[in-house]
């Protein structure tokens, strides 16, 4: 972080560690205190909700991950035909989640409802999803992830998962499968693994 200027990864803790910083002041004169707080009022009027990173059909996409396929100059357009891929298996469309947000995050788990070990969540208007695979790592490809499948959730809600098609989702694979995957070391293969998709019948 050079200046004022933030990575992703580093906004929300940025907005945060300003309020804690104030903390550790010492005596400071009238004048250089005004100076002080007006800057970070300045920059705590941009510490709002983190804006997403771009948009795809009116789907916001925030990239709080370091995941290599995430920053790749493809990845607009693979996540915008994975999505499309999905909303048309889950017979959808684009409105059913205009103005939602779908959020990638590094960290291993993402918190849904009272679960702290959920890869993926599906609340009103957005979308969290893990980059990382408890057993194989970092994911190779955003097909790999559960995006998919919280797409379903988007779609038909069922919390639940009574629906037969939680246990398919092979014309999903059909269409999303042979794409390439990245790595730190570059570009590479992105085998899908669909029992990553798939749920059990009539389980929460």
């Amino acid at each position: 972080m050079t200046g004022l200027q933030l990575d992703t990864l580093d906004y929300m803790h940025f907005c945060s560690m300003l309020f804690v910083v104030t903390e550790g002041w010492g005596t400071v004169t009238r004048r250089t205190l005004s100076i002080s707080l007006l800057t970070i009022a300045f920059v705590l009027s941009g510490c709002g909700p983190r804006k997403p990173d771009f948009t795809v059909r009116g789907v916001g996409i925030v990239l709080n991950t370091s995941a290599p396929f995430a920053h790749s100059a493809d990845f607009p357009g693979r996540i915008e035909s994975t999505i499309d891929a999905a909303l048309r298996f889950w017979s959808g469309s684009w409105d059913d989640i205009d103005g939602a947000t779908i959020f990638l995050e590094d960290d291993q788990y993402v918190a849904c409802n009272k679960s702290t070990t959920a890869l993926g969540c599906f609340e009103p208007r957005a979308i969290h999803i893990t980059t990382r695979d408890p057993s194989l790592g970092t994911w190779r490809c955003v097909e790999e992830t559960v995006l998919v499948h919280e797409i379903g959730h988007a779609v038909v809600g069922d919390v639940n998962h009574d629906d037969p098609r939680w246990l398919d989702f092979v014309p999903v694979l059909e269409v999303l499968n042979g794409r390439s995957g990245y790595t730190d070391g570059g570009e590479t293969s992105c085998p899908i693994y669909v029992n990553v998709w798939r749920h059990s019948l009539h389980s929460p």
